[in-house]
């Protein structure tokens, strides 16, 4: 199970320090949740619309999962089943990238389970209606 809570909220309720990973650039620049700080504060400036900023960190998650995919699997490892990780920042805006960041893990978890789950919708309509093409495309 994956929750987002603030660091602040966190301490206040006591979370074991154990379950916390604190994935705040500022705090925590390390982690291989965390953004660049210049991202955020592009943001904050709106220099950066929160779409783009979304876009891009999923597109940095990503590659930080093709180069070290062990360090992702092991967040997973801790949120496994009743097991609780819960992702703290600071953010000071309502938007976090702690959501994106959720929402990346838990959609790599259902691709661990279902490898298929990450196939676009149609796409296997798609390749049965045209066999020969996509075993084509297949061989490249």
């Amino acid at each position: 199970m994956i929750e987002l809570l603030s660091k602040t909220d966190a301490e206040r309720l006591g979370v074991d320090p154990r379950d916390i990973q604190c994935i705040s650039p500022y705090l925590n620049s390390a982690h291989i949740l965390a953004p660049p700080r210049s991202w955020l504060e592009r943001v904050l400036r709106e220099d950066c619309s929160w779409h783009f900023f979304r876009l891009r960190y999923k597109n940095l998650l990503r590659n930080r999962y093709q180069a070290e995919p062990e360090r992702f699997h092991a967040l997973l490892r801790k949120s496994a089943g009743d097991r609780r990780l819960v992702l703290t920042c600071h953010c000071l805006t309502p938007l976090c990238h702690r959501e994106i960041a959720k929402e990346f893990l838990e959609r790599l978890r259902a691709q661990q389970a279902d490898p298929a789950a990450h196939v676009p919708p149609g796409f296997i309509a798609h390749l049965r209606s045209r066999p020969a093409e996509a075993l084509q495309a297949a061989q490249g």
